[in-house]
Order: structure tokens, then C-alpha cells, then sequence
């Protein structure tokens, strides 16, 4: 594939922030050591697909494309550099396996298909510089109209998290944006509403945030108020709190949850990657019996 320019890299913060969450959280090491690697072989294919003569255009063109080019790439950087369980599932999968059922799975993905958790993986790693190169609402299916703004509107892919935008006053929270899964775009969505079923009763809305160390304790996670603007108020206290900027946003009604992630209170956060690193709030969710609205590209 053709060689990236560096400089104008789309993930020139993300490789930055995941390098820095790398050395500060051991915990989350492993995942972000494979995401780095991944990094890589989406700015390769990003330049390719941005080179490419003709480009791929449509879905099955770019399915077909990224399985020949980039899939098995994305295996063998998976198997190199990725947490042994995931390693171990790829390591017997051939390229001509790949090249054959992989424009299917990927065509699958780019359509709004549910997929196992190894071909989703498969299917967002492959697809993820190459979609950063194209028009992505040509070549995604657009959701069902009953879904509203819970969806992307550039191309129907669901929620992977939320973010505040920074306001430059901690006490006051930014207007809160969804990161599409598919294709990395953010829109505007309320802050009253759940973006997995669109409840909008307060008391259906459980927040969830990192309570700082006291006394000597282990950092915990537990229940937070209703308004969570203020980070004493959610026991986010900054000098303590591994994760000060970043909370779980959970619905009672459908049992759904997503990470939300405050920019506010920590500017050089970078949405996607900060949510990878949140693996305690994703064990503490999954303690509660609520599960994510959409798992991120490493499966949490």
C-alpha cells in the first residue's frame, strides 16, 4: 500500500493520546498497544484509497477493495501485536479465506448487518482508514427512520460513545455529540435522551462515575446525581480520579449504556481512544447487567 503522509494524518492526536494513556494506565496497555498498531495500517490504507485509481466507490467496490488490501494487513498486525484470545482466533485464518468470505463480511458491515464479535472486528479494522477517504454515505446503508438522530446522519451507523464539547468552564458541561461506530463522524444529540431507545424521563437516566481516592482506598466507581456538571458534586475530583472526565451514561428502560466522555474537564482527551482505555467503568457496567450500546473495535 502506499505510504501515509504523517503530517496529515487524520489520527495524528489519537496516536499521541494512545501513547500517553499507554504509559499511564497498565491496565489498558494491551488494548492500546494493538490500537497503535492498527494505526498504522489505517493511515497506509487511507493513503491508498485516497490514491487509488479509480477509488472505490460503493459498497461492494470498497469491501471488495479493503479485503484485497487491508484485511489480511489488519490480521497479521492482529496476530503480531494483539491480546493472545484475539490473536489465537486469526492466527489460522488463510489470505484466500480472507479475500473470499471477507467481502462479504465487509459489504455486511458497510449494509448495517449484526456480526459476531471477531467480524466486527475484523470488519471495523479493515474499513476504518478506507472509509476516512471516501463518501462515506455512498457506501453505508442508511438507518430506519423511526431510529431519528440516535443514528449517524452521514451513514446510519449506531452510537459508540458521547462526548462534551470544552467550554472552558469546568462547571459548566459542553453540548454533548455521538461518535458514530461505523464511520468516526459525531453529530449533535440531547443531553435529556437515551441514544439507545430515545427515553427522555429523568428518572430513567443513571449516571455513573470514578469516586477519587480517600484515605488510602482504591479508586471505585458508584452512582452519581442526576446533574453532573459539577466534578465535586460527581466526586470527579481531578488531582485523584483516574478517569476525572469520563462517566457512564446508562438507561434503565432498555439497559443500555455508553462511555461519556468530558472535554471540559480534559482537553487533550481524544473521545475514541479514552474510551478504550475505560476498561474498569466497562467491567463495572457489565457487573450491573447493562451492556453497551454498541462494543468498541477491541469488543468492550
Amino acid at each position: 500500500m502506499a505510504g501515509p503522509d504523517v503530517a496529515t494524518s487524520p489520527w495524528v492526536a489519537s496516536r499521541r493520546r494512545a501513547e500517553a494513556l499507554r504509559e499511564r494506565h497498565a491496565f489498558a496497555a494491551e488494548v492500546l498497544a494493538l490500537y497503535l498498531a492498527l494505526l498504522d495500517v489505517w493511515e497506509e490504507a487511507w493513503a491508498a484509497a485516497r490514491a487509488a485509481a479509480p477509488a472505490p466507490d460503493g459498497p461492494e467496490a470498497l469491501a471488495g477493495w479493503a479485503a484485497e488490501r487491508v484485511l489480511p494487513h489488519v490480521v497479521r498486525t492482529t496476530v503480531a501485536a494483539g491480546p493472545e484470545p484475539l490473536a489465537k482466533a486469526l492466527v489460522e485464518i488463510g489470505d484466500d479465506d480472507l479475500r473470499g468470505a471477507g467481502r462479504e463480511l465487509l459489504t455486511a458491515w458497510l449494509g448495517g448487518a449484526e456480526l459476531d464479535p471477531l467480524e466486527r472486528y475484523l470488519a471495523r479494522a479493515a474499513l476504518r482508514g478506507p472509509l476516512e477517504a471516501v463518501d462515506r454515505a455512498a457506501v453505508c446503508a442508511r438507518g430506519s427512520a423511526s431510529e431519528g438522530d440516535r443514528r449517524c446522519p452521514t451513514c446510519g451507523g449506531p452510537p459508540q460513545l458521547s462526548f462534551r464539547t470544552d467550554t472552558a468552564d469546568r462547571l459548566v458541561s459542553g453540548r454533548r455529540r455521538l461518535w458514530c461506530a461505523r464511520c468516526a463522524a459525531s453529530w449533535n444529540y440531547s443531553s435529556s435522551m437515551c441514544p439507545s431507545c430515545g427515553e427522555s424521563s429523568g428518572s430513567k437516566r443513571t449516571l455513573y462515575f470514578e469516586h477519587p481516592e480517600r484515605h488510602g482506598e482504591s479508586p471505585r466507581v458508584g452512582r452519581g446525581p442526576d446533574n453532573a456538571g459539577d466534578a465535586d458534586a460527581a466526586g470527579g475530583g481531578a488531582d485523584t480520579a483516574t478517569f476525572p472526565h469520563l462517566r457512564i451514561e446508562s438507561c434503565t428502560s432498555c439497559l443500555r449504556y455508553l462511555i461519556d466522555v468530558d472535554l471540559g474537564r480534559d482537553p487533550r482527551a481524544v473521545p475514541e481512544v479514552d474510551e478504550l482505555a475505560a476498561l474498569p467503568l466497562d467491567m463495572y457496567a457489565a457487573e450491573r447487567g447493562i451492556s453497551k450500546i454498541t462494543p468498541n473495535l477491541m469488543g468492550f
